[in-house]
């Protein structure tokens, strides 16, 4: 085991002998570390935390630590990683509130000084640049993708494979394989490249803009636009899982950009629109 002589472990810390622990780095009580993952200087990591396998936590990351939430009570709650996730220099993840854990799930990329609040949830190889910050009981689908200084409010949910643009603040769910950006954030078209990037097939594509031409573009309301792309879509997983995230919507989902909107198309990102 690789520990440095000025590394704080605290006795019941349950560290795997191929991982490796940086100077001055500060190990709690109740945290467990797994095989082969890196623990940078000055790190601060407590509470009921579990790191998986083959992580990088870069200098001076604080990682569940309690949160920043008034109703917090001291209750034995924690946050779990999974394994290959990278988490560059400053970044917080906070504990829960109430109950459970805060959960970043296998191989999410964590940019300088991000936030994770409280209770919030981030699937599979989910991308945060610099400076993005969510909100408590953020949920975010897998390989989602935040661009620099992102700001979520507390509950709102991103669907698997968006693409948020930088700067982009919303208090309502942005819908799977879109692209977002905006303040407020408004959905300006398909995420093809990621999707390409993961092989979906060019008649699941198809059909995916089919159902936002539906939602966003035919004049119905959400509920008749869901009812349409299950009578007259192909129900691939995907268009379902498009439905269901209109259908479980708490908070609304975001509208569809407009040209009228405040600034131009951006010419520069490959849209698909619906």
């Amino acid at each position: 085991m690789s520990i440095h002589k000025t590394a704080i472990i605290a006795d019941g810390a349950r560290i795997h002998p191929d991982a490796e622990i940086g100077p001055y780095a500060v190990i709690g009580p109740e945290v467990e570390i797994g095989a082969l993952t890196k623990i940078g200087a000055h790190a601060v990591i407590d509470g009921v935390t579990t790191i998986g396998e083959n992580c990088r936590i870069y200098a001076g990351a604080s990682i569940g630590l309690e949160p920043q939430d008034l109703r917090y009570k001291d209750e034995k709650t924690g946050v779990k990683i999974g394994n290959g996730v990278t988490v560059r220099e400053y970044v917080t993840i906070h504990r829960a509130t109430g109950e459970g854990f805060t959960l970043i799930g296998d191989d999410c990329f964590l940019m300088n000084y991000g936030h994770v609040a409280h209770n919030c949830q981030l699937g599979k190889g989910v991308i945060m640049a610099n400076s993005t910050c969510l909100a408590g009981h953020t949920i975010i689908g897998d390989f989602a993708v935040l661009s620099g200084y992102c700001i979520t409010h507390q509950w709102v949910r991103i669907g698997r494979f968006a693409m948020i643009g930088g700067m982009t603040g919303t208090r309502v769910d942005l819908p799977p394989f879109t692209i977002c950006d905006g303040r407020p954030a408004a959905v300006r078209g398909i995420n093809v490249v990621g999707l390409r990037r993961h092989k979906v097939p060019a008649n699941v594509r198809a059909a995916i803009k089919q159902a936002y031409k539906l939602i966003y573009r035919s004049g119905l309301n959400v509920s008749q636009a869901v009812l349409r792309i299950q009578e007259e879509l192909e129900p691939f997983a995907e268009v379902k899982e498009i439905c269901q995230f209109f259908q479980a919507s708490k908070r609304g989902v975001a509208a569809a950009f407009s040209s009228a909107d405040e600034g131009s198309v951006m010419e520069e990102v490959p849209v698909e629109v619906f």
